[in-house]
């Protein structure tokens, strides 16, 4: 006990002393180590602040660009193919709204000058073509009633909008809305839809587009990547493809029918006395997800290059895609075949893909994918 006792106060006396070397040597520091010796220009904090409202100006303006493209190249492809989505069909209207309470109280004031947002439930987004422009509404207009229902303002004034809309369904709809302090009034039809909403990950810079089964989510580094619109429908198609399919849901099913025979391995060396601690259903569920893997992939790339032709997308040179993917994900994606097929693989597929789809058009055909008898 008093061996004990006497060493903890040793080692407490030592490490007393290695602290106060280290802050002692830490206090030499400045003067002895080396220090810039230019002088920059005092930053004022102010200046620093309106620098920023300005940056986040231009981050909420390119956002909506981006929204805007994806708005404008999704909406052919979601009412083109609605024969492909089953039951997940809507009421679309190409009418998207905002009000000022969807900013930060410090953003407030930016977003009132830079989009004249106010508590009304304004259009932050009118997509070209869609039934909202055809009935002349415009981005920056102010929805004042649905239906003779006069809206309220802030967040329930939007659900309330959104309502409305979604109660009338595919029957037309009278809009009264002001634009420059004068109101007006249009007259606006919806038309069907997949309903499958498409996002933009503004905080994904990597390479990367999916669908989760009712989205299709795309990230702010693929948005970068694109070169044309073209390529974006070719992103875009493909992931519609994949919910179209059910392929999430396949996955889902794949994962647990692995994952219960991997559990009925478990229980068959557990009655035997053997523990595995799952491994064996845990293995199985992952073996399961990726099954079919490869295939599903494959079968979003055929059938999303006549999700674009249907659509009106030119599909010529957009193989292209995958040469400069390879290019970007370096030789793994050209050589080595996991969850997807290599970019190789890929890019002669599309293209064989193309050709078939021109074929039907000489011939007057359908175009429709082949499907495998079952």
């Amino acid at each position: 006990m008093h061996n004990n006792k006497a060493k903890r106060d040793m080692l407490k006396k030592t490490g007393q002393i290695v602290l106060a070397g280290v802050l002692g040597l830490l206090t030499l520091l400045p003067g002895g180590c080396a220090a810039p010796y230019s002088a920059p220009p005092q930053v004022n904090a102010q200046a620093v602040q309106q620098e920023t409202l300005e940056q986040k100006k231009l981050l909420y303006k390119r956002a909506e660009q981006d929204n805007d493209r994806v708005a404008r190249i999704a909406f052919p492809l979601m009412t083109a193919n609605t024969a492909f989505c089953g039951r997940n069909v809507t009421a679309f209207d190409g009418l998207s709204g905002w009000t000022l309470d969807a900013f930060p109280p410090q953003e407030q004031q930016m977003a009132r000058q830079l989009f004249g947002l106010g508590a009304e439930v304004t259009l932050s987004q009118v997509v070209k073509g869609s039934p909202g422009d055809k009935a002349g509404l415009r981005k920056g207009d102010v929805l004042v009633s649905i239906n003779g229902v006069r809206l309220m303002t802030g967040r329930q004034g939007l659900k309330q909008a959104s309502d409305l809309m979604k109660q009338a369904g595919l029957r037309p709809s009278q809009i009264h809305f002001m634009r420059g302090g004068q109101i007006a009034n249009t007259t606006l039809t919806p038309v069907q839809s997949c309903a499958f909403s498409v996002y933009i990950d503004q905080k994904a810079s990597n390479l990367n587009a999916y669908a989760d089964g009712q989205n299709i989510v795309i990230s702010r580094g693929m948005m970068r990547f694109v070169e044309s619109d073209t390529e974006l429908a070719l992103v875009i198609a493909h992931e519609l493809a994949h919910n179209a399919m059910a392929h999430v849901d396949k996955k889902k099913n794949n994962a647990l029918t692995g994952a219960l025979g991997g559990l009925a391995i478990d229980a068959l060396l557990g009655a035997a006395g053997v523990s595995t601690g799952g491994q064996f259903g845990q293995a199985g569920m992952q073996a399961g997800a990726l099954s079919y893997s490869v295939a599903f992939e494959q079968e979003a790339d055929y059938i999303g290059m006549y999700f674009m032709a249907r659509a009106g997308f030119d599909t010529s040179n957009v193989a292209t895609f995958w040469r400069r993917m390879a290019v970007e994900q370096g030789n793994a994606a050209i050589q080595i075949r996991s969850t997807h097929p290599t970019s190789p693989e890929r890019f002669v597929a599309i293209s064989r893909t193309h050709e078939e789809i021109q074929s039907k058009k000489k011939r007057g055909q359908t175009l429709a994918p082949n499907m495998q008898k079952r």
